[in-house]
């Protein structure tokens, strides 16, 4: 049964306040939504740039590091070829060298302090001059395998040996070595340079990796030569080749520079490396900066975004809380309203029958309760009484 126009009439404004509540709570929904997502893509934009940063910053001090060692190398190699030349010269035909060969060595020394050592060895590897070798030295580098491989090649240049714990000194050194030929090309022994690992360590140590960052130098075939920051226990990890998967498949694919990102082999730090080869020697240069540090000022820049984000969202939320709460309490007002009967009833005079709008006369009781939250109880009233029932006696109070 349907409800009179009359009584319809207060749902217009209803509808309208209740259109308008809804409209401002969906836009406040989709503009949460809207600052969030663009926190996400601001945050990860920076992020992004932060990790790019860092690799250029790695890539630019490996390639700092590789510059310095080079020209060090070099120099070594000419301080070799001189002490080679002079060894040819003063003795030509491999015996006995003259005394004044350790006098060259010691002036030669002295220009290049980060060397712990320069010393030469004969055809049978015994070392016979240079620094901190003693008149009839007992020392011998014929096992070596930078001495080996002199004595193999006559064409070999600058020899780089893999870390080893000196003959003389006892520490560990790496060996600079250059071959030393007579003058029927034979072969006449060695001339080599020994530069301790704590050496190495201590020309990184001037750049600044903030705390969590590392410099490596491996050989070849990825060993670990020296490592800074310096490890207690330098002779366990000395040739190790424990690297992760990423740099072992660049090294493999032949690439001799490159930046990547992963966790550290000995302390599982996550870095991003840049790694380089020193030259033409079988020597790389591992740089890594530690994920922590450099985005330590991308993680207060987030830590502010999501508060402000989440500020926003929680005042936006109580605002679309507030409006709906209003939009509940205008709804049942509305309903309210709607159930209470208003406007013009057509209501025969007679029998009070009410027509509704299909054009049915029904019982009044039938009617309200239809369009009411009444119901109705039957009962007499006193006039109806005397009516009905004189004889009962029916008295009004």
């Amino acid at each position: 049964m349907a409800i009179p126009e009359a009584v319809m009439q207060p749902l217009g404004p209803a509808r309208y306040r209740f259109g308008r509540i809804r409209a401002v709570v969906g836009t406040l929904l989709i503009l949460n939504l809207l600052v969030l997502a663009m926190t996400v893509v601001v945050l990860r934009w920076h992020l992004h740039r932060a990790e790019e940063d860092a690799g250029r910053t790695a890539q630019n001090l490996a390639e700092v590091l590789e510059r310095q060692l080079t020209g060090e190398l070099q120099r070594i190699d000419l301080a070799l070829f001189a002490l080679r030349e002079e060894m040819t010269r003063s003795k030509p035909g491999g015996g006995t060298r003259e005394p004044g060969l350790n006098a060259y060595i010691e002036r030669l020394f002295t220009q290049f302090p980060d060397l712990n050592s320069i010393r030469t060895a004969d055809a049978n590897g015994r070392i016979d001059h240079g620094i901190g070798v003693q008149a009839g030295s007992a020392f011998s580098i014929s096992d070596r395998a930078y001495f080996l491989e002199a004595r193999r090649n006559s064409k070999a240049g600058l020899l780089i040996s893999e870390p080893v714990v000196g003959r003389i000194s006892g520490q560990w050194v790496v060996i600079f070595a250059r071959r030393i030929d007579l003058v029927d090309r034979g072969f006449g022994g060695v001339a080599y340079a020994a530069m301790t690992l704590d050496r190495f360590t201590q020309s990184m140590a001037g750049i600044d990796l903030g705390p969590h960052g590392t410099v490596t130098l491996r050989g070849g075939q990825l060993e670990m030569y020296a490592k800074y920051p310096a490890i207690k226990s330098l002779g366990e990890v000395v040739g190790r080749r424990q690297v992760s998967p990423t740099f072992q498949a660049l090294f493999q694919q032949g690439r001799t520079s490159g930046v990547y990102k992963a966790r550290g082999g000995l302390d599982g730090v996550e870095r991003t490396f840049a790694f380089t080869k020193i030259g033409q020697h079988p020597l790389y240069i591992h740089v890594g900066l530690g994920s922590e540090d450099y985005l330590a000022r991308w993680r207060t820049v987030a830590r502010w975004s999501w508060s402000v984000a989440g500020l926003f969202t929680l005042l936006t939320s109580v605002l679309a809380w507030l409006l709906h709460r209003a939009w509940k309490r205008e709804q049942e007002r509305a309903l309210a309203e709607v159930r209470e009967l208003r406007g013009l009833l057509p209501i025969c005079a007679s029998c009070k029958k009410i027509r509704d709008d299909a054009g049915y006369w029904n019982q009044i009781e039938s009617y309200v309760q239809a369009h009411s939250s009444a119901h109705f109880t039957h009962g007499i009233c006193p006039d109806c009484a005397d009516k009905l029932y004189p004889d009962l006696g029916f008295r009004r109070p």
